[in-house]
């Protein structure tokens, strides 16, 4: 999986560079396999875990989550919550395993997020709708699960940057059009995120008419909605710290650049962790999809860093 992505993420930066415009059967060959499993064992494997917890009664198959508990012997009675990416069209929980095994080893008990893909019916207000849900039902359930509630962070790469990012925006501002009622996030890290969701609708831009349909949904010429959908319209609801991570390769750069800015102007807590790298392989969500990358590794080391510094200054 990590090598389709990274050809993906390096294929539309090149396509965008020449001008080529991204149609929907280009994306359909890019994100090709990412739907399909990793059997890979992991370390996460070798943890205590509960997969396919079914956060919905009687929902879809795709609404369930997995719950992953760090040893005991390093445990910090913390969670990190994980939201995949892929363009809202593809990607699984399961292939974010070794992801979570990073944060596994580092005492940090992992929920792994999965949700309903857009299938030209449904669209990002339904993700967003399946995210809250699950975020309430980690609330719930916190004591049967093994979690603890008040110390749950979001994470989320890519597209499920965005949906992180909106998450702990609602947790802030309970009046956000989709929103948790009784989760909250001591913090939230994204990993190359999406950001402007309302520009993405734009037929001018880098997708052609049949992508943007295709990955974002029937309505993405309604630019009332398409704002209502975006993390940069209610980044003033934000209350949680937050990390934002990208690289010199990153496709969409410029709009962790982008977040940088409107943070700096409305006076949110940001830690910006900005990757100078020509590698290749340091691109979009190296750190997801490369962790052995020494790139990768620093970021993941400032993720842990930055939760280890949240829960600290929560015990003073």
């Amino acid at each position: 999986m990590r090598h389709i992505l990274l050809l993906l993420a390096s294929s539309l930066l090149a396509l965008n560079c020449s001008g080529i415009k991204v149609s929907k059967s280009m994306l359909k060959m890019l994100l090709s396999g990412t739907n399909k499993v990793s059997t890979e064992l992991t370390y996460a494997d070798s943890c205590e875990h509960t997969v396919g917890i079914p956060y919905i009664q009687d929902g879809d198959p795709s609404q369930v989550l997995d719950v992953y508990h760090a040893d005991k012997t390093v445990r910090k009675n913390a969670v990190l919550v994980d939201i995949h990416g892929g363009f809202y069209v593809a990607g699984k929980r399961q292939n974010n395993r070794r992801f979570a095994s990073v944060f596994l080893k580092a005492g940090y008990d992992v929920v792994l997020v999965e949700y309903r893909l857009n299938d030209g019916k449904r669209d990002v207000e339904d993700e967003l709708k399946d995210c809250a849900a699950a975020l309430d039902y980690i609330a719930d359930h916190a004591a049967e699960l093994g979690l603890n509630a008040e110390r749950c962070f979001l994470t989320g790469d890519s597209a499920g940057g965005h949906l992180a990012l909106y998450m702990a925006e609602g947790c802030g501002d309970r009046s956000l059009p989709v929103h948790p009622d009784r989760f909250s996030a001591k913090g939230a890290m994204l990993n190359c995120p999406a950001y402007d969701f309302a520009s993405y609708g734009n037929p001018e831009g880098m997708f052609t008419k049949s992508a943007l349909s295709w990955f974002l949904g029937p309505r993405y010429t309604d630019t009332e909605w398409m704002a209502s959908m975006s993390p940069r319209t209610h980044l003033s609801s934000l209350k949680a710290p937050l990390l934002v991570s990208t690289c010199t390769n990153d496709f969409i750069r410029g709009e962790s650049l982008k977040l940088k800015s409107d943070c700096e102007q409305a006076g949110r807590q940001l830690e910006f962790v900005d990757i100078a790298s020509e590698d290749k392989k340091v691109s979009h969500v190296h750190n997801v999809v490369n962790l052995s990358l020494p790139e990768s590794v620093e970021v993941n080391a400032r993720m842990i860093r930055f939760m280890d510094g949240l829960i600290l200054a929560g015990l003073k």
